[in-house]
């Protein structure tokens, strides 16, 4: 897994300050973020994987996590096609993500500490 914020540092000023923080919600909501994933494929719900998928998609954007984003992007957009109707088509992609969620935490907040004002 790979981290550089680079595109977000220019998005925000190149404030470290701030992205650290946005870096620090992100890795708290996590857990949220797995769990609707998780619920989703749970309950069979092809719109609500989309619209978890297109959260996490939003909030890696925000802090360049830019792994994360495309696994999520991929999955929102595979998700809303047309004429899909099983969730099994999905549930490789949702694990690819939650794993990639589930190891981020280190890896984003070891950038944080460092980068801190």
């Amino acid at each position: 897994m790979h981290y550089d914020p680079t595109e977000a540092l220019e998005r925000i000023d190149n404030d470290k300050g701030l992205l650290a923080m946005l870096i620090s919600v992100f890795v708290k909501e996590c857990p949220n973020y797995i769990g609707k994933l998780q619920s989703a494929c749970d309950k069979q719900d092809l719109n609500a994987l989309g619209d978890a998928a297109h959260n996490v998609k939003g909030a890696s954007a925000a802090i360049g996590f830019e792994d994360c984003r495309k696994l999520a992007e991929e999955l929102e957009v595979t998700c809303r096609q047309s004429g899909v109707k099983s969730i099994a088509h999905f549930e490789g992609s949702t694990a690819r993500l939650i794993a990639v969620l589930n190891q981020c935490e280190t890896l984003l907040n070891d950038w944080a500490k460092k980068n801190r004002a």
